[in-house]
C-alpha cells in the first residue's frame, strides 16, 4: 500500500464514521420523536428543521474556514496565523449565535408559520425551534472543534468527539422524551446538552498539552484579516450546507402541499437518509481536505490531485453501496420511526424514487471541498451554491407539476444530474480553454488545472 493511500484511508475512515455519526443525532431525535410523540410530532419537527440548520451552517462555515486555513498555515510552517485562525473561530461562532438567535426567537412565530406551520404544527414545532435556537452556541462550537480537531492531525479523536456526542443524545432522548415525556421539547433539550458535551471535551483539547493551537485571549481578538479569511475560504462549505437546508425546506413544502401531513412525516424518513447520506459524503470530502490543502499550501501538487482522485472514485463506490442499500431496506424502515399504513407505503415509496441521487452525490460534494481546499473558491461556490438556488428549486418547483408526489421524491436524483452537467464542464470544458496546460496525466489535474510540480 502507497504512502498517498495510506494517509488517505487515515483520513477519509474517521471523518467518515464522525460525520455519520452527527448524521445519526437526526435519525436518533425521528426515531424517538416518532414513538413518543407519532407523526404529528414528526411533522413539526421537521418543519424547524431549516431554521435550526441555519445556525449549524454558519458553524460550520466559519468551523470548515479555519481549520483550512490552519492546514494550509501549517504546511507553510506559519503557526502563527493557524492560532490566529483558531482564536477568530471561536469568536466568530459566539457572535453569529447572538446575531443569528435574536431576530430569529423575536420573529419565531411567523417564521414557522413562512415554513409552512399550521395550527396543528405550530406548537411542538415554535417549543422545539426555540430551544435549539437558544443552544445554537453549542452546536456550532462543537462542529468547529471537531473540523479543527481533524485538520490538527487528530482525526480519530475528531471522530471520538461526535461519538460522544451522539450516545450523549441518544440516552438523553430516551430519558427526556420516553421517560420524562417531555416531547419535542425533550429532543431539543436532549441535541443540545449533547453538543454542549462534546464541545468542552474539544475545549479541554485545546487546553492540553497535546496540540500547539490553544485558545489565548490574544487569539481571541477578533482580527478584520483574519475575519475576512475565515469567511471567504468557508462560503463554499456554507453552500454545501445551505444545499442540505433548501432541500429540507424546499422538500418539506412542496411534500406538505401535495401530500398534507402524511406526505409531510412520509418526508421525514426521507429527509433523514438524504441528510446521513450527505453528511457521509461530506466526511469523504472532509478527509480528503484536510490533506489536499495541506499539500497544495506545501506546492505538492501531483500529491494533492492523487488524493484528489482516491476521493472521486470512493465518493462513487460508496455511492452505489447506499443505492443499493437503501433499496433493499426501503420496506422496513419506515416502521423503525412509527410510520406505519399508507404512510408507512408511501414513506417506502419515497426512498425508493429518491435514492439513486446517491450515485453523483459524493463526486459533486469532493469536487466542491477539492476546489476550496486549493483556492479555487469560485468554482467550488459554482457547484454548491448552483445545488441551493438553481438545480434544486427547479426540480422541486417543476416535476410535482408534472408527476405530483412523486416528483417530490424524483428532485433530488434529476438535480443531481443537472450538477454533475456543470461539474463536468469545470472538468473538460474549461480544460480545453486553458492551451497553455499541457501535460495531465492524472484525471484531478483536469480539476485542478495545475501542472504537477513535485513529479
Amino acid at each position: 500500500m502507497s504512502r498517498d493511500v495510506r494517509l488517505f484511508l487515515q483520513y477519509i475512515a474517521p471523518s467518515m464514521i464522525g460525520m455519520l455519526i452527527a448524521g445519526s443525532f437526526s435519525i436518533v431525535d425521528t426515531i424517538f420523536i416518532g414513538r413518543g410523540i407519532g407523526k404529528t410530532g414528526l411533522a413539526a419537527v421537521a418543519l424547524t428543521w431549516p431554521l435550526v440548520m441555519l445556525f449549524g451552517a454558519l458553524g460550520d462555515m466559519i468551523g470548515s474556514g479555519a481549520a483550512v486555513i490552519i492546514s494550509q498555515s501549517r504546511g507553510a510552517g506559519d503557526e502563527a496565523r493557524a492560532q490566529k485562525a483558531l482564536g477568530n473561530m471561536v469568536s466568530l461562532q459566539l457572535l453569529g449565535s447572538i446575531a443569528g438567535g435574536l431576530p430569529a426567537l423575536l420573529w419565531l412565530e411567523p417564521l414557522l408559520r413562512l415554513f409552512g406551520a399550521t395550527p396543528e404544527l405550530m406548537p411542538d414545532a415554535f417549543v422545539y425551534a426555540r430551544i435549539m435556537i437558544v443552544g445554537a452556541f453549542a452546536g456550532m462550537f462543537m462542529t468547529g472543534c471537531i473540523a479543527v480537531v481533524r485538520n490538527d492531525g487528530r482525526p480519530f479523536l475528531a471522530m471520538w468527539l461526535v461519538i460522544c456526542g451522539l450516545l450523549g443524545n441518544m440516552l438523553l432522548d430516551w430519558l427526556f422524551i420516553m421517560v420524562f415525556q417531555w416531547g419535542a421539547a425533550g429532543a431539543a433539550y436532549a441535541t443540545v446538552v449533547s453538543q454542549a458535551l462534546a464541545g468542552i471535551l474539544g475545549l479541554v483539547y485545546f487546553l492540553s498539552p497535546q496540540t500547539m493551537l490553544k485558545i489565548t485571549g490574544g487569539s481571541l481578538k477578533l482580527s478584520g484579516r483574519a475575519v475576512r479569511h475565515i469567511c471567504i475560504t468557508g462560503i463554499p462549505i456554507f453552500g454545501n450546507m445551505l444545499s442540505i437546508i433548501a432541500m429540507l425546506f424546499m422538500h418539506n413544502f412542496q411534500a406538505l402541499r401535495y401530500g398534507a401531513v402524511d406526505g409531510l412525516a412520509a418526508y421525514t424518513l426521507v429527509a433523514g437518509l438524504e441528510s446521513v447520506g450527505s453528511l457521509l459524503m461530506s466526511g469523504l470530502a472532509g478527509g480528503v481536505q484536510p490533506l489536499t490543502a495541506y499539500l497544495y499550501g506545501a506546492g505538492k501538487h501531483r500529491r494533492q490531485n492523487r488524493i484528489g482522485n482516491y476521493g472521486y472514485w470512493t465518493a462513487f463506490g460508496l455511492g452505489i453501496v447506499l443505492m443499493l442499500g437503501a433499496f433493499a431496506f426501503r420496506r422496513i424502515m419506515p416502521g423503525w420511526v412509527g410510520l406505519t399504513g399508507q404512510v408507512g407505503a408511501l414513506a417506502a415509496h419515497g426512498v425508493l424514487l429518491s435514492s439513486p441521487a446517491f450515485l453523483l452525490l459524493g463526486v459533486i460534494r469532493v469536487a466542491g471541498f477539492y476546489y476550496q481546499s486549493t483556492g479555487k473558491i469560485a468554482d467550488a461556490s459554482l457547484l454548491i451554491y448552483g445545488d441551493s438556488f438553481f438545480a434544486l428549486p427547479l426540480c422541486l418547483f417543476l416535476l410535482p407539476v408534472w408527476f405530483g408526489m412523486d416528483g417530490v421524491w424524483l428532485a433530488m436524483p434529476v438535480s443531481r444530474v443537472i450538477l454533475f452537467a456543470i461539474l463536468c464542464y469545470l472538468w473538460f470544458g474549461k480544460r480545453r480553454k486553458e492551451k497553455a496546460h499541457v501535460d495531465r496525466p492524472y484525471f484531478a489535474e483536469r480539476v485542478d488545472g495545475t501542472v504537477a510540480a513535485d513529479r
